[in-house]
């Protein structure tokens, strides 16, 4: 059984599956493609990818693939604890530059669903963190975008001073200075 709950951007969903416990410990599915189509998410799903961030600050994003390949992408936390965020950058959307930002971790067992048109950020909260994200379409290196972090447009919460970032993230343009074309 999956329970599905929307948050403020309506495309944006998390899923939490069943959980089942006995003397051994517990156990819960990762993904099941009819559960999934029975609540009416009907995305094919074609590679996951682990990130293991080794130090709690480490930030990922604000990541998106351009159309025509834009991404629909599935997370959750195997390890440690982060921070999801979600952002609209589809430009007729009445949500445009909004944002929502999920907990993920083992313990809750929340997936969050960010469809094709949102950025993608994640903020580890601990040490040696595991997260997992399945993609429906195939990274395209010439349409992979990233948005600063600190846009000032976007005016996301991080809570982080002097997050670790990648090469790419530090130099990441504002999303007015982006070609963005979600």
């Amino acid at each position: 059984m999956i329970k599905i709950t929307q948050l403020d951007l309506r495309e944006v969903l998390v899923l939490e599956y069943e959980a089942k416990e006995d003397n051994r410990g517990f156990s819960y599915k990762l993904f099941s493609k009819r559960e999934l189509e029975d609540v009416g998410i009907f995305t094919e799903f074609i590679e996951e990818t682990l990130y293991c961030p080794m130090k709690k600050g480490t930030l990922y994003g604000i990541h998106f693939q351009n159309n025509p390949k834009a991404q629909t992408k599935l997370l959750f936390c195997t390890k440690g604890r982060g921070l999801d965020f979600a952002v609209d950058l589809r430009h007729d959307s009445k949500t445009y530059k909004k944002w929502v930002c999920v907990e993920l971790n083992p313990q809750n067992r929340k997936q969050i669903y960010i469809p094709a048109g949102f950025g993608h950020a994640f903020l580890s909260l601990e040490d040696d963190t595991h997260v997992v994200m399945r993609i429906d379409n195939y990274f395209d290196s010439s349409l992979s975008r990233a948005i600063t972090y600190a846009d000032v447009d976007l005016n996301i919460n991080f809570d982080v001073i002097n997050p670790i970032l990648s090469e790419n993230d530090k130099f990441a343009p504002s999303l007015k200075n982006c070609d963005c074309n979600l």
